[in-house]
């Protein structure tokens, strides 16, 4: 039986990689056989003369997750664009079924899967406009909605779920990232939990030093530890 949740984002760099990278620490921490799973990315590294998603990077870099690239992300793109565009820069075209296959390949050999999107929902994959949600929901999984904690978040957070909802996908729960104690992010947060409909609303502080591109992790591990209960996240996931 195959657990897995996908980390959606109210926009680009919102925090789905730190989400993502601290989740999979603590499941593996706690002895789960969990797995990275990006189906595709957009921006490289070169780490040892190897070329790979620079998310994917930052997360092995985190947790010690090592697999083939290939399989964790198997569309990942040179160019820090939005996906369709990255793959026509590529001249490659995003294969569902390729992705479905890596997939399965980690549900062989893992029983939690991470899987974290690129950008926003709503985000296209091909110039004909297959979108990630479209991918997301014929994969299966669940969702995990990461959202900013300052000003536009509210709005930002109810439109995704809104789409979500429409286009079929379930989101199971919510993390705030970068809470503080200002009046804005508290009553963000207050105003989410209200409007959202959402029971499960976890909030992360602002892990300072953090910067998934220059692959800085400073005391990520730690504020996961004493932040998030990840048997509150494994009570999210659904069989995939």
């Amino acid at each position: 039986m195959i657990r897995g949740i996908f980390i959606i984002g109210t926009d680009t760099g919102v925090g789905k990689t730190l989400i993502s990278a601290g989740l999979l620490y603590l499941l593996l921490k706690k002895k789960y056989r969990a797995a990275y799973f990006k189906p595709v990315a957009s921006g490289e590294v070169d780490i040892g003369g190897v070329k790979m998603s620079a998310d994917a990077a930052f997360v092995k870099s985190v947790t010690g997750f090592s697999e083939d690239q290939k399989i964790v992300t198997p569309f990942s793109f040179a160019d820090a664009v939005a996906p369709h565009l990255a793959a026509r820069l590529a001249h490659r075209t995003i294969e569902t079924a390729v992705i479905q296959k890596s997939l399965n390949d980690l549900k062989a050999r893992y029983d939690v899967i991470i899987g974290e999107g690129a950008g926003g929902l709503a985000v296209p994959l091909n110039d004909e406009g297959y979108m990630q949600y479209d991918l997301i929901r014929e994969l299966g999984f669940s969702c995990l909605l990461v959202a900013r904690a300052g000003l536009g978040t509210i709005n930002h957070t109810l439109l995704t779920l809104r789409v979500a909802k429409s286009v079929g996908l379930t989101v199971k729960g919510i993390i705030i990232s970068g809470v503080g104690q200002t009046l804005i992010e508290q009553d963000n947060v207050g105003m989410i939990k209200k409007l959202s409909g959402v029971n499960a609303i976890f909030t992360l502080p602002a892990v300072v030093g953090v910067d998934t591109e220059k692959m800085h992790m400073e005391n990520l591990r730690d504020v996961f530890e004493q932040t998030i209960n990840i048997d509150d996240i494994m009570g999210l996931m659904e069989i995939v």
